[in-house]
């Protein structure tokens, strides 16, 4: 087992991601609250994750591929109910139709019954090519809410029911193979990243939507040539600030060679997946004219899925991101690997998982200058070397930190608090939700035992002026009872617990990935 230096046991249950949910709950259930939520707490809390990890006999492999399960507690006047659906995607419904998995996943093949023509035929039309399992977030476009995932596919979700009204394409119109699952909302927008392929290679395309939601009229604002000319980087996250847009470019990469290959030998998406030992590149786009600064940033090595915020001060971006020293964390997500682990995690498979917040600040207008950086507070850095800017960051804590949020209306400007989830750092059958001061290092924690937090979502108190006044929201599932599901209601200010709403579903509850809370009267 792993330890700490403290000698400490770390027995974190990563199998909560793969837990196999075989029945759905589409009729809200009432919970039994502990506590007091606030009035003015009243809306749907919907998370977004992995669910049902066999099609008839056959498992997936990788606790990406599950198919995806919708989560929502509804809160109104101090009472809360709970209900799960499955996300009705085209490929769910083609798997339930013949009984087995019927398309590849990210770790799991496809079938081994189609030939290599057949595949190679596959390759050439995303439909056929991608699965639209989409597991990973809620999103909001203009009042419409989506279930989302990498692949170019939208479903919209009825929020009463959960089912699925509508199904997009992003490919058809707008050419993108990939897309992020995390959009970015702007007063004149929403705002996305895909990978889409033009004669030159793969490049990165800035989409923006209307602020109505309407995906009919989305523009393609900017197109970005990747670096590696047959392997465009995993853009999991983008972030923006009032005047640009920043793509962090990191080693990890589809290669697209490997990526035929693949197809041919029948092989997972995971194994196109290659790691480039280069320097990380930052891309910054100015979002009045739409093309890149002629700077050239780059930063060492690291991998990352999410951006807690980036914002302007000054002539400096600052941006705040939870980094992993590779991505091996990916392949220790395989369904059997998760599960083997439980109660025996050994130190190289903990550590994969263990993310840390880390700044970088990225100095604007550098031609020209020595000294490049000019903010008070930071050890941050940035040198010329060569052509090119070398950024060094700092490290704001030191506890795992992963999936941040901060305060909504604090997006793209200047935040004082980070929140965010992660294994206890104390180690033990426990996770934790942590609130950080990045400016004092200031921090406070909730943990309970055998209690697993997902992904926090910031709800500010109507009329709030302080930052940090408001309520944190999670669901959160439980290692004594693998049906027991709870929503956690924090004082987002101390960690404090202020209520707790609990339920007993009838399957296994697996731990989600993203959530989004919806006001009452924004529906």
């Amino acid at each position: 087992m792993s330890t700490d230096e403290g000698g400490r046991i770390d027995t974190y249950d990563y199998s909560v991601l793969c837990r196999n949910c075989d029945q759905e709950a589409p009729d809200p259930r009432p919970c039994q609250v502990t506590g007091t939520l606030p009035e003015w707490l009243k809306g749907q809390l919907i998370y977004n994750g992995p669910g049902l990890t066999k099609v008839g006999q056959q498992e997936y492999h990788h606790a990406f591929d599950s198919s995806a399960l919708l989560q929502k507690f509804e809160i109104s006047d101090g009472k809360v109910t709970y209900s799960n659906r499955y996300v009705r995607s085209k490929t769910f419904e083609q798997n339930q139709a013949a009984g087995t998995i019927t398309k590849a996943e990210f770790g799991t093949p496809a079938p081994a019954s189609k030939g290599v023509f057949s595949r190679l035929l596959d390759a050439m039309d995303p439909e056929k090519m991608f699965s639209d399992n989409a597991l990973v977030t809620v999103a909001d476009f203009g009042g419409r809410y989506f279930a989302m995932c990498e692949t170019p596919f939208m479903l919209e979700i009825n929020l009463d029911t959960l089912e699925i009204k509508e199904r997009v394409n992003l490919n058809k119109k707008y050419g993108l193979m990939t897309q992020s699952p995390h959009p970015i909302q702007a007063s004149d927008g929403v705002y996305t990243v895909g990978q889409g392929v033009g004669v030159t290679g793969p490049k990165y395309c800035i989409v923006r939507f209307p602020p109505d939601g309407n995906l009919k009229q989305g523009k393609v604002m900017a197109s970005i040539p990747a670096r590696w000319k047959m392997s465009p980087a995993y853009m999991h996250s983008m972030t923006m600030t009032e005047n640009y847009v920043v793509l962090i470019e990191q080693p990890l990469a589809v290669s697209l060679s490997e990526l035929l290959s693949d197809i041919l030998t029948n092989a997972p998406f995971i194994a196109g997946l290659k790691w480039h030992n280069e320097p990380v590149l930052i891309h910054v786009i100015d979002r009045k004219t739409w093309k890149p600064v002629k700077t050239r940033y780059v930063a060492e090595s690291f991998f990352f899925m999410h951006i807690a915020n980036a914002y302007e001060d000054g002539e400096h971006i600052v941006l705040d991101v939870p980094t992993y020293k590779d991505s091996s964390l990916l392949h220790n997500m395989y369904i059997k690997t998760l599960r083997e682990q439980r109660g025996k995690n050994t130190e190289d498979f903990v550590s994969s998982f263990r993310s840390t917040l880390h700044r970088l600040v990225v100095p604007l207008n550098a031609k020209g200058k020595e000294t490049l950086i000019s903010l008070e507070g930071t050890s941050c850095s940035a040198s010329w070397s060569g052509q090119e800017v070398m950024l060094k960051g700092e490290k704001l804590c030191d506890v795992p930190f992963e999936n941040p949020c901060i305060n909504p209306k604090r997006q793209g400007e200047k935040h004082s608090f980070v929140w965010a989830m992660g294994p206890d750092p104390e180690g033990g059958d426990k996770g934790f939700a942590v609130k950080l001061n990045v400016n004092s290092g200031e921090s406070f924690k909730f943990t309970e035992d055998q209690i697993y937090c997902s992904s926090p979502e910031f709800v500010a108190r109507p009329g709030a002026v302080d930052e940090d006044d408001g309520v944190i929201l999670m669901l959160a599932v439980d290692t004594r009872d693998d049906k027991a599901v709870h929503l956690l209601v924090l004082d987002a200010a101390t960690m404090s617990q202020v209520g707790r709403a609990s339920v007993v579903a009838p399957a296994p509850v697996p731990m989600p990935l993203h959530g989004l809370f919806i006001p009452a009267e924004a529906q």
